[in-house]
C-alpha cells in the first residue's frame, strides 16, 4: 500500500494539473512525482499524459478506485496480522465510511493473539513521553514508571510511610541512614546495592526539576553494600515523604526492580513483561501491551483470554482542572481587578461544565479535595483589556479552553491562542513565560498532603514557574522545610486560599476517568494514579 498514491487519490480527481500541483499534493519534488506517476501508470492505477511544452498541463485519469481497494486490503490485514502492523495506515485520511469499518473490525479483534500467556491489551492514542523516572512528569508516563521501578519508600492515602526498597532507616544527627533490602534484583539479574541507590539519588538532586526540592541535601554516600547515608543541613522530616514519590524510583542503566520489565518500546507498541525474580509477589499477568491506535478508536481494554467478551466500566478520580492567571510584568493579569474579573466569568460558567464535558463536575472549592472549603467569588467591576490575553492551547485541554473562551467572546474580551505541544508544556520550563492564561489539568498521587506539596514545588509543575512573579508564594512554600510532614495541612490551606482569593488559581472542575474493561479481568484495584494496579490483576479463563 502506497501512501503517496493514496494521498494523490484523496486530493486530485480526474483532470488537468501542472506537475508542480501534483507534487505539492503528495509532498514530493517534481522529479520524484514524475517517477511515481510513471510507476503508477505501469501498475494500472492511473492514465497519465504529460503536458507537451512549457505551461501545458498534464492529464490525470484514475483507472481504479484506490481507497476501495486499499480498504479491502486493510480489512484482510487486520484479520490476518497484528494491530501494530497497520497502525501507520490507520492514520491516513480515510472516508468516514471506511474508517468506521476499520474501527468495528479493530474492536472485534484488538491485538488478539490466542496464547497460553495471560496478557492485557490496552489501546493508546499517543506514545509515552518517557520511561525514565526523573522525566515522568505526565500521568501516563508516571503510571508506566510505577510498574517498572521501585521507590525507597511508599506512602498511603493516610500518610503512613513504609519501606519499599529501604528496609528501615535511622537518624544520626543530620544524617538519614537508609538500610536496603537484601537480594533485590534488577531486571538484568544483578543485585541492588547501595552503589546503584547512591547514583540514582545523586542524579535526582542534581536534576533541574527537583534541585529546589532537595536543596537541603548536602551529601549522599554509600556506607557498606546495603547502607546509604543522606546528610542534610539539619534534620528534616519532609525528606521521608519526598523519598516516596515517583521520581525517586531507583534506576540502573534504564532498568528497574519492579513487578514488570520493559521489553519493547517504540512508536507502535510498548510491552511490559512480568519479572519472575521480583522481590515482592510475582504478578499473575504475564504481559501488558500498550498498542498505538487512531484517535477515534474506542479505548476498551482486551485480554488474551478472548477477542470478544462482555465489557464493564469503572470510574476513577482523574484529578482536577484549574485556570491559571499569570501576573507577568506588563501582562493583563498584573492587575488584581483584571484577575478578579476573569475569576467571576469562570465561576459563572463552571456550573455548566458537566453539560459540555460529561465526566467533569464543577469545582467551587479548591484543590485539596475534602480539605477544601467553598469560598466567596471576589466582587468588582468589569475590566477593559487593552491587549489580547495570551491563552495557552494544548491538545489535552483544547476543547474546554475553547468552551471557556466563548464566555470571553460575550464580553468582547480580546485574546489570542498560543499553541504549546503537550510534551513542550511539561518539559519546557519557559513555556509559560509569555502566557497569560492556561487551563491546567492535574492528577495527584495517592497521598494528597504530599501531592499538593509536589504540585507547589516541582519545577515540572506550572505553579513554581509562576511564583517568580509572586514573592509572597516563595516565602510561603519555604515553611514546608521547617515543618514536620504531619503538620503540613494548615500550610496547604493557607496557600490554597491565598492563590484563590488573589485569583491566581481559579478552581474549575473535578475530572473522572472511565475505564472500559472485559469482565474476565479480575481483582480490579486502583493504584495511586487512578489506573489499574497491574501487579494485582488476573484473568479468569472460565468459559
Amino acid at each position: 500500500m502506497d501512501a503517496y498514491l493514496f494521498m494523490l487519490w484523496k486530493t486530485c480527481r480526474n483532470g488537468h494539473y501542472s506537475i508542480a500541483t501534483l507534487a505539492d499534493a503528495i509532498h514530493l519534488s517534481p522529479k520524484q512525482t514524475k517517477r511515481y506517476l510513471n510507476k503508477w501508470q505501469e501498475d494500472g492505477w492511473i492514465g497519465y499524459t504529460s503536458g507537451r511544452g512549457r505551461g501545458n498541463l498534464s492529464e490525470l485519469v484514475w483507472l481504479r478506485h484506490v481507497e476501495r481497494e486499499y480498504a479491502k486490503r486493510m480489512l484482510e490485514r487486520i484479520d490476518r496480522d497484528s494491530i501494530e502492523s497497520v497502525t501507520e495506515e490507520l492514520t491516513w485520511d480515510w472516508s468516514p465510511a471506511q474508517a468506521g469499518r476499520f474501527m468495528r473490525q479493530l474492536e472485534r479483534k484488538f491485538g488478539y493473539t490466542q496464547t497460553t500467556a495471560d496478557a492485557l491489551l490496552i489501546p493508546r492514542k499517543r506514545n509515552f513521553l518517557t520511561t525514565h523516572p526523573l522525566e515522568a512528569a505526565d500521568i501516563h508516563s508516571a503510571h508506566l514508571v510505577q510498574n517498572v521501578f521501585n521507590r525507597l519508600f511508599t506512602i498511603d492515602v493516610d500518610g503512613n510511610i513504609q519501606g519499599e526498597l529501604a528496609h528501615h532507616y535511622i537518624w544520626n544527627g543530620t544524617t538519614l541512614s537508609l538500610f536496603l533490602r537484601k537480594d533485590v534484583r534488577f531486571h538484568d539479574g544483578s543485585l541492588l546495592t547501595s552503589k546503584e541507590v547512591t547514583k540514582s539519588l545523586r542524579a535526582l538532586i542534581a536534576y533541574p526539576a527537583y534541585a529546589y526540592s532537595y536543596r537541603h541535601v548536602k551529601q549522599i554516600v554509600s556506607n557498606g553494600p546495603y547502607r546509604v547515608d543522606l546528610t542534610l543541613d539539619q534534620r528534616r522530616s519532609s525528606i521521608l515523604p519526598q523519598l516516596a514519590s515517583i521520581h525517586t524510583s531507583i534506576i540502573k542503566d534504564g532498568i528497574g526492580t519492579g513487578p514488570f520489565q520493559l521489553t519493547q518500546h517504540d512508536d507502535k507498541k510498548t510491552v511490559l513483561t512480568a519479572f519472575p525474580n521480583y522481590f515482592g509477589i510475582r504478578a499473575l499477568l504475564d504481559r501488558i501491551e500498550f498498542i498505538q491506535m487512531p484517535e477515534q478508536y474506542d479505548p476498551v481494554y482486551r485480554t488474551s483470554a478472548s477477542d470478544s467478551s462482555p465489557i464493564d466500566t469503572i470510574a476513577t478520580q482523574s484529578g482536577f482542572g484549574l485556570v491559571l492567571l499569570h501576573p507577568r510584568a506588563g501582562g493583563p493579569f498584573e492587575s488584581k481587578a483584571a484577575r478578579h474579573y476573569i475569576h467571576r466569568l469562570v465561576a459563572e460558567v463552571r456550573g455548566g461544565i458537566h453539560d459540555f464535558h460529561e465526566r467533569a463536575q464543577p469545582n467551587d472549592c479548591g484543590f485539596l479535595e475534602s480539605y477544601s472549603q467553598p469560598y466567596t467569588v471576589p466582587d468588582g467591576p468589569a475590566v477593559l483589556f487593552t491587549q489580547p490575553i495570551r491563552i495557552k492551547l494544548t491538545d489535552f485541554t483544547d476543547k474546554v479552553t475553547r468552551w471557556l473562551c466563548q464566555r470571553f467572546d460575550q464580553d468582547g474580551i480580546p485574546y489570542e491562542f498560543v499553541e504549546v505541544g503537550f510534551e513542550e508544556s511539561i518539559t519546557d520550563f519557559h513555556a509559560y513565560d509569555t502566557i497569560d492564561l492556561a487551563i491546567h489539568a492535574e492528577v495527584f498521587e495517592r497521598n494528597i498532603q504530599y501531592a499538593f506539596y509536589q504540585f507547589m514545588t516541582n519545577t515540572f509543575s506550572p505553579p513554581i514557574r509562576l511564583f517568580q512573579q509572586i514573592p509572597e508564594m516563595l516565602k510561603s512554600i519555604e515553611q514546608y522545610d521547617a515543618t514536620p510532614f504531619e503538620d503540613w495541612l494548615p500550610i496547604h490551606q493557607t496557600i490554597e486560599r491565598y492563590l484563590i482569593d488573589e485569583s491566581y488559581f481559579i478552581p474549575f472542575y473535578h475530572d473522572t476517568r472511565l475505564i472500559p474493561y472485559p469482565i474476565e479481568l479480575q481483582n480490579i484495584t486502583i493504584d495511586s494514579f487512578g489506573y489499574f494496579d497491574f501487579s494485582k490483576l488476573w484473568i479468569s479463563n472460565q468459559s
